[in-house]
């Protein structure tokens, strides 16, 4: 079961690399304008997500200018602040009504994370999307039934993806 899961997982981390690139780079461009412009950058994790808000404020390496989403956050959100939402599903209900309550009281972008189990229309929600390719177990079972979801395993990855593309993206300003 190991081996099958350990594949499979290596190729949807291949996949988020591969196909979310663009994806990946546009949020990254908007995060280190935020941090350039003293914006803040809010995370928001649904579920077991929580896990990127941990690692972006708490990891070893931190996410400059970070901080989590709290319920009074939407009062104080400027256009400079960014706001990045994972959530297991990218057309989870709750996550969806949260993305377009922060598009339709601020100016600020909204970078949504999760997987896609269909076309959805996300225009409205966010800015950016990208998809962690996690929609279901990894591993059949006898009985036709599947284990091993990595919504999360692949949300870091994803959030990782991010946080080492600004990281690159705010060093080409350090050295201007």
């Amino acid at each position: 079961m190991l081996k099958i899961f350990s594949t499979q997982v290596s190729g949807l981390l291949k996949a988020i690399s591969d196909k979310e690139e663009q994806s990946i780079e546009e949020s990254s461009r908007l995060l280190a304008h935020t941090i350039l412009s003293e914006g803040t950058v809010y995370f928001k994790g649904f579920g077991e997500m929580e896990a990127v808000v941990s690692e972006a404020l708490f990891g070893e390496n931190k996410f400059r200018r970070g901080a989590a989403f709290m319920d009074d956050s939407l009062d104080g959100l400027l256009p400079v602040d960014s706001v990045v939402v994972a959530s297991r599903f990218l057309d989870d209900e709750e996550t969806v009504a949260f993305s377009k309550k922060v598009k339709e009281s601020s100016d600020c972008h909204v970078i949504l994370m999760g997987g896609r189990r269909k076309e959805a229309d996300l225009e409205t929600t966010a800015d950016i999307v990208i998809d962690t390719k996690a929609v279901r177990g990894l591993v059949p079972l006898d009985d036709g039934s599947r284990i091993g979801f990595p919504s999360g395993l692949t949300a870091l990855f994803a959030y990782y993806a991010l946080f080492l593309t600004t990281e690159e993206i705010l060093e080409e300003y350090d050295e201007e």
